[in-house]
């Protein structure tokens, strides 16, 4: 006979079955990097939001980062994020958040506690999912990389060291 609690394990939305997985991904011994995939259209989208935030870095290309202040991977790398959104700015790299299923408050709390220098990083709510369902933000933290045509070019899963300088490597090939 199966328990009733593996039924609500079952039950579980995929996001956050994912993010049991997390620590230990972020504690794997080799720091993850992008992984580069052939440019795909971004998904559509019946919150428009994020298309209407896109719309106003046309041109530029967007390092789309999904997390929570609940997930402490997420948490561990926003410094890291923060630092590399001063440092490529000048080079025509936006870095865009997207907080997911998240209290408004708590985010805005956690960002002016946490970035250095009380640097902002632009934050889009997505407390119901929908936006992080419909761009395949299945784990927590995932991030996109969107070419300066708004493509994506390559999908990181987990906590990324956004300081390392394999990462500045990979940026210049993708957007450049």
């Amino acid at each position: 006979m199966i328990h009733s609690r593996y039924f609500a394990w079952a039950a579980a939305p995929p996001l956050i079955c994912c993010l049991l997985l997390a620590p230990a991904f972020a504690a794997s011994a080799t720091p993850p990097l992008l992984k580069p995939n052939p440019p795909q259209t971004m998904p559509a989208d019946k919150d428009t939001r994020l298309a209407q935030l896109l719309a106003q870095h046309k041109g530029k290309a967007v390092l789309l980062n999904f997390w929570a202040t609940w997930c402490e991977p997420c948490r561990e790398e926003m410094p890291s994020l923060a630092r590399l959104d001063a440092r490529w700015q000048a080079r025509g790299l936006t870095v865009l958040t997207v907080a997911v299923a998240d209290n408004d408050k708590r985010v805005e709390e956690f960002l002016w506690e946490t970035l250095p220098d009380k640097q902002t990083l632009p934050v889009l709510h997505d407390r119901e999912q929908t936006i992080s369902r419909a761009w395949g933000a299945r784990m927590l933290p995932t991030t996109l990389v969107l070419d300066r045509r708004h493509r994506i070019v390559a999908r990181g899963l987990g906590a990324i060291d956004w300081d390392a300088p394999a990462i500045d490597k990979q940026l210049k090939t993708l957007i450049n």
